[in-house]
């Protein structure tokens, strides 16, 4: 007698569903592998890709602004031609590369000023001993070569705290 145990059923059923999960996984691979990339056109990035190729690849190029003339340079007062004095604009930056009549706009009249014209090259230390960028300004061929911090401002003085006055604890009822 052939009895039919409830187990093979089961079995052709784990089959079956393993046949279908093997076509649907095999049907996935073909679409997966026609998503990926071609790896005939990566490349890896070269050095070039992360370093510079010169010292100045980053640095503002100072033939974008044109030659320093006349115009642009201070005379032995600190001042430039068509200037007003004491008129300046703290709330721009300075930097390397500025005239010297850019950084005069931007930080006022400088309390000393020293030029030097040596053959064929002009040099100019703008000295400011006040204020909030106070230093000594250094320019070649009237550019902006290098900057020493000055003496910073003393910091403001503590504000003393005033003493709170406590109220007495009242005694404990006896």
């Amino acid at each position: 007698m052939n009895v039919v145990q409830p187990i093979d059923g089961w079995r052709a059923l784990r089959r079956g569903a393993l046949i279908a999960a093997l076509a649907l996984a095999t049907g996935a691979c073909a679409s997966i592998q026609n998503m990926m990339p071609d790896l005939s056109s990566f490349r890896l990035p070269d050095r070039s890709s992360f370093v510079p190729t010169n010292a100045t690849a980053f640095a503002r190029s100072v033939s974008a602004d044109g030659p320093v003339g006349p115009g642009d340079l201070v005379n032995g007062q600190g001042l430039c031609a068509g200037a007003v004095p004491g008129s300046s604009d703290t709330a721009r930056g300075v930097s390397l590369e500025m005239t010297e009549c850019e950084v005069v706009r931007t930080l006022g009249q400088p309390q000393s000023v020293e030029i030097s014209p040596r053959p064929g090259r002009r040099v100019a230390t703008l000295t400011y001993t006040t204020g909030e960028r106070a230093g000594i300004y250094q320019f070649t061929d009237g550019r902006l070569a290098s900057v020493e911090r000055g003496n910073e401002p003393p910091p403001p003085p503590p504000v003393a705290k005033k003493p709170s006055a406590k109220k007495p604890k009242p005694p404990p009822p006896a």
